[in-house]
């Protein structure tokens, strides 16, 4: 299980597209409900409405204070809206899985 000094690490982190954009930071990290490690991630891209987005840790790197995401900036901006204040929803989960190709 991630500890809590690794969760600090995480959020405020910028985040990074693989089309070498930034996307913005860190606001949520949402864990594995089994192994307890984080695997989903919240960012804000600063568009013109507000709205907060997931995106999986899966196949990304981090560097100090920077993640390093497997997604393009557009592929992040028009997946599913997120709703950080609730945990994420073996549904939600789902279509987020989907939606990224994780299956």
């Amino acid at each position: 299980m991630a500890d809590a000094f690794v969760l600090h690490e995480i959020q405020g982190s910028s985040v990074w597209a693989n089309d070498g954009e930034r996307l913005g930071l860190v606001g949520e990290v949402h864990l594995d409900r089994k192994t307890g490690e984080p695997v989903w991630i919240t960012v804000d891209l600063g568009l013109i409405a507000a709205e907060e987005h997931y995106v999986p840790l899966i196949s990304s790197r981090r560097n100090g204070q920077d993640i390093f995401v497997n997604y393009s900036k557009d592929q992040v901006a028009h997946s599913p809206g997120a709703n950080p204040e609730n945990p994420l929803s073996p549904g939600e989960e789902s279509i987020l899985m989907d939606y990224y190709g994780l299956r």
